[in-house]
């Protein structure tokens, strides 16, 4: 499926069910829905296979749903606080998350990002500090000397 910006809106509510009655794949949701532990290869698939069909011709976007961790920072870092979730940030968002999978910085922006979002006070808890866990979890396997004896 092949998702351009351009044939979508943020509706006047902000609501991702009442667009141009195109259908939001369920990808786009996944950041602010899924736990990070909750991701397995399959969802990552999912998530990364929906950003290789999105098109875009601004540049950074471009870079950022190709998996540049730094794009899709710059996208997100600087913004502030949406008072409601429309296609720019589950966008943005999206292609965030796909670069968590792998990358801890990126990780811990999602974190920092999802304690900002207008999402349930729980819900917005659990999953920011499920990415603080892989950030850190993943900073540590980084930076561990191997063991002798062990060739992990």
């Amino acid at each position: 499926m092949e998702a351009d910006l351009k044939f979508y809106d943020d509706n006047e509510h902000g609501d991702p069910r009442r667009r141009r009655g195109l259908a939001w794949p369920p990808a786009l949701s996944y950041w602010r829905s899924v736990p990070a532990e909750l991701f397995d290869d399959n969802a990552k698939a999912e998530v990364k296979a929906f950003l290789r069909g999105a098109t875009t011709t601004i540049p950074e976007w471009r870079r950022a749903i190709a998996g540049d961790t730094a794009a899709a920072i710059a996208m997100v870092i600087d913004c502030k606080s949406p008072d409601t979730i429309g296609i720019k940030v589950d966008f943005a968002m999206t292609a965030l998350l796909a670069c968590a999978f792998d990358d801890p910085t990126a990780a811990l922006v999602l974190s920092h990002k999802l304690r900002q979002m207008p999402i349930s006070p729980r819900l917005r808890k659990r999953l920011a500090t499920s990415w603080l866990v892989v950030n850190m979890l993943s900073s540590l396997k980084r930076s561990a000397p191997p063991r002798e004896g062990h060739d992990t």
